[in-house]
């Protein structure tokens, strides 16, 4: 049977083709131009009209597919929202933005801008602040809360709620996410120093407790090394009007007395930096108190450091590695051992101690808390250690002290040089002159009419209350006093008796010669300072011809810095080697007083 091809693929509705010839050429051009693969008969076929189509020829045509009528196409509004907040506590006086966002989406498709407000709470749903109520793109949202803005927070747990909701034309439900967060009031109050690694603390004292003449008060170890100042019944954190308190600027600067209650006369516990004597190369312990109570709208509030569920929260002073070792309390201590020593050498070292507040988050890591941070500088002494003695007055004087590591000022760190530093700075810098008259004491007193034991009034020199005239024996009790004190040790050693003096160049003096108005080379006696029982010589009361023969001029200048026994006493007497003078005590401890 011939192939049929089927035409309903062109025929229009309602349309009839003519049969015939003309007929059937339009189905094959037709078929051909729209690439339609049929079988053509070669003759019409008896059975069928000529033109009339097959019965496969009239089966319906298939569906045309659907076409989507976009005005009937609806978005749907199904918002969502996150809280990305890093940081779950901030500091109650911050004036450092808090940062934190906004996560939005929407899964029913629409893309517009949708309605978002974000208020913080407190914990019972009370209202505090609208942080923002305004329509937001989809994404991240980014925004800040700034605590010092705020009036009259309160610490403890409060709340961030995002409420996001559709916009007008798409109808949908509003959706809200919620984050705590912890408002503390974090600081220290004071801060005390223990000995951490290295060699640790050393004795110091006041000589004049209230200005009163030997009135001693040794500073004691527990003593904060500086404190906020707070009257009783104020916040320990802050001002009455709110504002925080700040640590002293600088240290205590009363040599004589720590500070003292006006009222009752007792020392201040209080509002003021006093210094601390330190081993060389120590790192010391600080100890830091935290506070217990913050200002709040009319009255006293806790820091919010009690909060239940509050995050770990540390005290990390700066340069120095963060440490759980240094997790703070409400009103507990936290202590941290600086990475480095602040007294390196023989020096006074006023140390800037910045510190500040970090909390952990979920993940583990610690963040530093913005707006917590603290500072103060503290006042450390380096020294050697302590030769004066163990109880008052025979401790390390504060004044004396400072006034030998001042000069020192890092140029020595070990007892040598401090000797030989304080040997020039006694001679030449403190404006001594000799008693060229009788070669008398002013300062200096020897027990029992002997020379075992030497007293010396050292709170009338450091006013220079009986004048800059002084003899060796003063000059010895100064040297060996400040060396002590610091711990390069020195006691003193008596030379004696009446023997002849090489010139020498007495402290005042201008020029080499007699000690003495009458021109009178010899001494009764002569004291000078020793760390060896007189096997090493200082001596800050003259200075001896350095050349090769001290006897006679020209002389070359020398100091009395470390002379073995023997070459100090040939430098100093020409009878030497006669057998006079010789050291009559050898190792003996001057007090002062």
């Amino acid at each position: 049977m011939p192939r049929k091809l089927s035409t309903w693929s062109f025929m229009s509705s309602g349309s009839s083709l003519s049969s015939g010839p003309a007929a059937f050429g339009l189905r094959l051009t037709l078929g051909l131009g729209l690439g339609i693969v049929g079988t053509l008969g070669a003759c019409s076929d008896p059975g069928e009209p000529d033109g009339a189509p097959a019965a496969a020829d009239l089966a319906a045509p298939p569906a045309p597919p659907e076409v989507p009528d976009l005005a009937m196409v609806s978005v749907a509004c199904n918002p969502s929202a996150k809280l990305d907040l890093p940081l779950p506590v901030a500091e109650l006086r911050s004036s450092a933005p808090l940062p934190f966002a906004v996560v939005l989406g929407d899964s029913g498709g629409e893309k517009g801008p949708h309605p978002l407000r974000v208020t913080l709470a407190k914990a019972d749903g009370t209202l505090i602040a609208t942080l923002m109520d305004a329509p937001a793109p989809l994404g991240m949202v980014p925004l800040q809360f700034t605590p010092a803005t705020q009036k009259d927070l309160s610490t403890g747990l409060v709340r961030l709620k995002a409420e996001v909701g559709c916009p007008s034309q798409t109808p949908g439900e509003s959706k809200s996410a919620t984050a705590a967060l912890y408002l503390v009031r974090l600081g220290a109050t004071r801060i005390g120093v223990k000995d951490g690694d290295g060699g640790g603390r050393v004795p110091l004292m006041y000589h004049a407790l209230g200005h009163r003449a030997d009135n001693y008060f040794p500073i004691p170890a527990t003593m904060a090394a500086s404190s906020l100042a707070a009257a009783t019944g104020e916040s320990d954190l802050d001002q009455p009007d709110g504002t925080p308190r700040l640590f002293p600027d600088k240290p205590w600067a009363d040599l004589e007395t720590p500070p003292v209650d006006p009222g009752s006369g007792a020392v201040s516990q209080s509002g003021y930096t006093i210094p601390v004597s330190l081993l060389l190369g120590t790192r010391p312990d600080l100890v830091f108190t935290m506070g217990k109570t913050a200002q709040g709208l009319a009255a006293l509030q806790p820091t919010g450091l009690a909060a239940d569920g509050r995050p770990p929260i540390r005290l990390v002073v700066d340069g120095t590695p963060g440490s759980d070792d240094a997790l703070v309390t409400e009103g507990g201590e936290a202590t941290v051992r600086l990475a480095a020593s602040p007294v390196a050498a023989i020096a006074r070292v006023d140390q800037a101690v910045a510190w500040h507040f970090e909390a952990k988050t979920e993940g583990g890591s610690y963040v530093r808390i913005p707006g917590s941070e603290q500072s103060v500088t503290l006042r450390f002494y380096g020294v050697l250690g302590n030769e004066q003695g163990t109880a008052a007055p025979d401790l390390p004087w504060v004044a004396v002290v400072d006034e030998a590591t001042v000069r020192i000022a890092g140029k020595a760190s070990d007892a040598a040089a401090a000797r030989a530093i304080l040997v020039q700075y006694v001679n030449e810098e403190m404006g001594l002159t000799y008693d060229r008259k009788s070669g008398a004491s002013h300062y200096t007193k020897y027990a029992g009419g002997g020379w075992a034991s030497a007293t010396f009034s050292l709170a009338a020199f450091l006013e220079r209350s009986r004048g800059k005239i002084v003899n060796c024996s003063d000059c010895a009790s100064i040297l060996s006093t400040y060396a002590n004190m610091i711990g390069a040790k020195l006691h003193y050693a008596i030379i004696g008796w009446n023997f002849m003096l090489n010139p020498i160049q007495g402290i005042g003096a201008m020029s080499f010669g007699s000690p003495f108005d009458s021109g009178r080379y010899s001494f009764s006696y002569h004291s000078v300072t020793t760390p060896d029982e007189a096997l090493t010589i200082d001596d800050a009361t003259l200075a001896v011809d350095g050349d090769g023969d001290p006897k006679v001029a020209p002389q070359t200048r020398k100091l009395v810095q470390d002379l073995t026994g023997d070459d100090y006493l040939t430098r100093l007497s020409p009878t030497f080697t006669t057998g006079t003078p010789i050291y009559q005590y050898k190792d003996q401890l001057t007090h002062a007083r």
